[in-house]
C-alpha cells in the first residue's frame, strides 16, 4: 500500500469558531461535551482528533439543532496530526503515525468509551470522521 493520496490528509478550510463545550474525561479519554441533551451523539474523528476546531464547530452545530448532548473523546490520546501541518509533511508522519493507531487498539477503546456512557442517555447515536485507510 502506498499510503493516503492528498485529498486524504486535507483538513479543508479551518474555520473561525468559540467552542461552546467544555473538556472533561470520560471513560478515560479527555472529552469535548457539548450541550445539554437526555439523548447523546459522540463524534469519532478523523486523524486530525477531538481539539480540532472544524470538528468542535459540528460537535456545537449537532448539539444546538438537535438538544443533544455531543461527545467528541480523543480516540488517539493526544496523538492525533496537527491540522496545521503542511500536506507535504502530513504525508510523512502518516508512515510512522497509522502503525501506532491499529484498528483492533482503536476497537477496545471505542468499547470501552461507550459501555462507560452507556445508560447515561436516553440514547446514543455515533458518527464516525474517520479516513478509509485508517482501515485494515
Amino acid at each position: 500500500m502506498s499510503g493516503p493520496g492528498p485529498c486524504c490528509v486535507d483538513p479543508g478550510a479551518k474555520q473561525s469558531h468559540i467552542a461552546q463545550g467544555v473538556e472533561e474525561t470520560i471513560g478515560g479519554l479527555k472529552t469535548y461535551k457539548t450541550g445539554e441533551g437526555k439523548s447523546a451523539i459522540v463524534i469519532f474523528t478523523d486523524i486530525f482528533g477531538y481539539s480540532f476546531i472544524n470538528t468542535r464547530k459540528i460537535a456545537d452545530t449537532f448539539a444546538q439543532s438537535t438538544g443533544t448532548t455531543v461527545l467528541v473523546p480523543d480516540l488517539f490520546e493526544g496523538d492525533s496530526l496537527d491540522p496545521n501541518t503542511s500536506r507535504s509533511d502530513l504525508l510523512e508522519k502518516i508512515p510512522t503515525w497509522l502503525p501506532k493507531h491499529p484498528v483492533d487498539k482503536a476497537c477496545l477503546v471505542v468499547d470501552k468509551y461507550m459501555s462507560t456512557i452507556k445508560g447515561h442517555y436516553d440514547s446514543i447515536q455515533v458518527n464516525i470522521y474517520i479516513d478509509i485507510y485508517l482501515y485494515k
